[in-house]
């Protein structure tokens, strides 16, 4: 395998050939600012996992931009999605790197029963849902189109509907999917590219229940995201979503699997990452909060202005207090282009500007309606135990997605000449076409239940 997959690792390289080297900073805080501005907690530990989604967090850290604000911040790298909500929750976390839907799912008691608040969203789409090599041949033999260069996008999961029922009908496991956390992003968009294909993945029996098995024509289970490469090259599952750089991990490094989709081409526009704090935290440290999503701000600027900011972001993340990965492999999706398998050593790279965003197209402001997408969905799915009245997914959101700290931060911006005003949206939720959708069903935020009577598989 390994002698196999040289060539391709040279083409990896050669494409990011010209990646910075870079050294861990430690910025001193600006200490003035902290008497100056009232902060009320200039010391902080922020959590992270290993995904290159992180990296707001992480540049505004390295940049300095934290501790221009009187802020002296620590990142530490987190085990899982439930440790990092346990951590929260008890306080040994100031602030972290979060899957989109964890702090609604904990506010309905999914996961966790905790009162989080959402100031800053790290990005939108930035997920893959990668298949094994196995299961891509038996999807290949379907649809005979994937066995040609350059099949178009995106692949539909009635391929997987095709090769689920062939199993069943002979008597073997159901195929088995890996995602990240229950309430999160990843299981999300997984079911929501399953349910598209005609493909059911379960419901729950409301918020207590972690496995949602019911119905189910293939089984979900939750898996951390450094661990999703190992599962895969030990033959566990047959595909899972996690973000980057596992789903390139697997392709050009392991040769394990590859991409089917990526997140966009089933959303575009997903909510995936958010920055989130206790409300606890946000309400005895308001000033401290206002310093910590204007650096992330200013961070999530910066890693869209340029590819060369990319590569040095890059260049951090593969540092070994970050994600310690090879930086090739993260660089894949960081620069815009994916790699959708390989085939006798050539690539099939293309362009995916999109892949990542995380300030164009309003990508960090905490949209209410991002917030009453993902409750539909937890209600589609039977997270939501029962029928809501359409306010009750309107004051969720609100309560979460505090769209008020992000504008007040911004406008301290704006007043520096740090952004422009253009970059923040005039209002707190908008819709999105069909168009954006992989089964062309459009979102209208304002109709939460009219929008879930349009599903063919799902509670309604």
């Amino acid at each position: 395998m390994i002698r196999a997959l040289v060539p391709v690792l040279l083409a990896v390289c050669a494409a990011a050939a010209d990646l910075p080297a870079w050294t861990v900073k430690n910025p001193t805080p600006d200490f003035k600012k902290v008497k100056a501005n009232g902060i009320e907690k200039p010391t902080l530990k922020f959590g992270m996992i290993k995904l290159t989604d992180c990296v707001p967090i992480v540049a505004a850290r390295e940049l300095g931009y934290f501790a221009e604000e009187g802020l002296n911040v620590s990142i530490e790298v987190q085990p899982s999605w439930k440790a990092v909500m346990d951590r929260l929750v008890s306080g040994e976390l100031d602030g972290s790197h979060c899957l989109y839907n964890m702090p609604l799912g904990a506010a309905i008691g999914a996961g966790a029963q905790a009162e989080l608040v959402v100031a800053y969203n790290i990005c939108i789409n930035g997920m893959g849902i990668t298949v094994s090599n196995g299961l891509w041949a038996q999807a290949a033999e379907q649809e005979p189109r994937l066995k040609e260069p350059g099949y178009s996008l995106p692949v539909s999961a009635t391929v997987i509907r095709k090769v689920a029922d062939a199993r069943k009908t002979a008597g073997k496991e159901p195929l088995r999917f890996f995602m990240t956390f229950p309430a999160g992003s990843h299981n999300m968009t997984l079911r929501y590219w399953l349910g598209a294909g005609g493909v059911h993945p379960g419901y729950y029996d409301g918020p207590a229940d972690s496995l949602g098995k019911r119905d189910a024509d293939v089984v979900l289970t939750v898996n951390p995201p450094p661990q999703m490469a190992s599962a895969m090259a030990q033959g566990n599952c047959d595909g899972f979503c996690v973000g980057e750089p596992w789903n390139m991990q697997v392709t050009l490094k392991d040769g394990t699997g590859r991409p089917i989709n990526p997140s966009q081409y089933v959303f575009d526009g997903a909510p995936d990452k958010v920055f989130a704090v206790s409300k606890v935290f946000a309400e005895k440290n308001p000033k401290t909060l206002h310093g910590v999503v204007r650096a992330l701000i200013r961070a999530g600027k910066w890693l869209d202005a340029t590819s060369e900011n990319r590569r040095t972001a890059i260049a951090m993340l593969a540092c070994k207090e970050y994600i310690a990965a090879n930086p090739e492999v993260l660089a894949e999706s960081m620069v815009g282009t994916y790699v959708y398998g390989v085939k006798d050593g050539a690539l099939d790279r293309r362009p995916e500007p999109d892949f990542n965003v995380f300030y164009r197209r309003h990508a960090s402001f905490p949209w209410h309606s991002h917030a009453v997408w993902g409750l539909t969905q937890m209600r589609r799915w039977g997270m939501v135990g029962e029928t809501k009245p359409d306010a009750w997914y309107h004051d969720v959101a609100k309560k979460v997605n505090r769209t008020e700290i992000y504008r007040t931060a911004f406008a301290s911006l704006l007043a520096e000449g740090k952004v422009s005003a253009d970059e923040l949206p005039a209002e707190d939720s908008r819709s999105y076409p069909a168009d954006a959708f992989i089964d062309k069903i459009p979102f209208d935020p304002a109709t939460p239940n009219d929008y879930l009577g349009k599903f063919a598989i799902g509670l309604k």
